[in-house]
């Protein structure tokens, strides 16, 4: 036994702090509402339906300029209802931060770079790399789109209403029913799914980074408590940096 010394009495250590779950709570009728309007603006295509309005289409100087027109203004109809149902949740979840912030905060570009890494391995070992009409279609629009409109949309966004659904939804709520790992797993195959919707095709090469990348936020989102923050913030850092890299760099290897 610890003897004090009668000087200086005993005084226990402080007990380890742990990481709190942010607890996302079951789904409200809100929730309900806003996955329904991510299903049919997005999923069925009924944003599509737009370009059936008169005028709205010779509004935009080009076919890639009215695709991102119709792609924005469903982003922000689904994330304006989003945030209202998912900003307390948002605002808590930052707290992830006050634990182990050495980890945490490093990790944001270290996990981006460890996925870019691990994808770049896979697809070079299954063979012929293909980009996805879901890519191809970014980098066209990043020839008729101002980076700033662009980055609202594909960087702000768009990030949080796809974390919102596959991440606060399928795994944080979805998990108060089922393993939260099978959550993961339902998760990360239904977000890469999303990136072919419409495709009208399906290759295993193009749809690497989309699951690595999915692997990446949710295996985050777990880990750091299912914190809505962390899966956000890593997704922006991800589409900035691919943005950056469209505008940037990508017109010099097409010329």
């Amino acid at each position: 036994m610890h003897q004090a010394h009668p000087q200086y009495p005993y005084v226990p250590p402080l007990p380890r702090t742990r990481q709190p779950v942010f607890d996302s709570g079951r789904m409200l009728r809100g929730d309900w509402v806003v996955l329904g309007m991510y299903l049919v603006l997005f999923i069925f295509g009924a944003a599509g339906l737009m370009t059936m309005i008169p005028g709205f289409t010779e509004a935009f100087n080009d076919q890639e300029s009215a695709t991102f027109g119709v792609n924005m203004i469903a982003y922000v109809v689904v994330f304006t209802a989003a945030i209202i149902m998912g900003f307390d949740t948002l605002r808590r979840s930052f707290a992830t931060f006050k634990y182990y912030p050495w980890v945490k905060i490093p990790m944001i570009p270290g996990a981006w770079f460890a996925t870019l890494i691990v994808g770049a391995i896979v697809m070079v070992l299954l063979g012929n790399p293909v980009k996805s009409e879901n890519q191809l279609a970014i980098e066209g629009m990043t020839r008729s789109v101002p980076f700033m409109t662009m980055f609202v949309v594909t960087a702000l966004l768009g990030p949080f209403v796809e974390e919102y659904v596959f991440r606060h939804l399928l795994i944080g709520k979805l998990s108060r029913k089922l393993n939260v790992w099978v959550c993961v797993a339902i998760s990360v195959v239904l977000f890469t799914g999303l990136h072919f919707i419409g495709a009208g095709s399906f290759d295993i090469t193009s749809a690497i980074p989309y699951t690595t990348l999915g692997v990446m936020m949710s295996v985050a989102y777990v880990v750091t408590g299912k914190s809505l923050a962390y899966s956000y913030i890593l997704h922006v850092f991800n589409n900035s940096v691919a943005l950056v890299i469209s505008y940037t760099l990508l017109p010099l290897f097409q010329q």
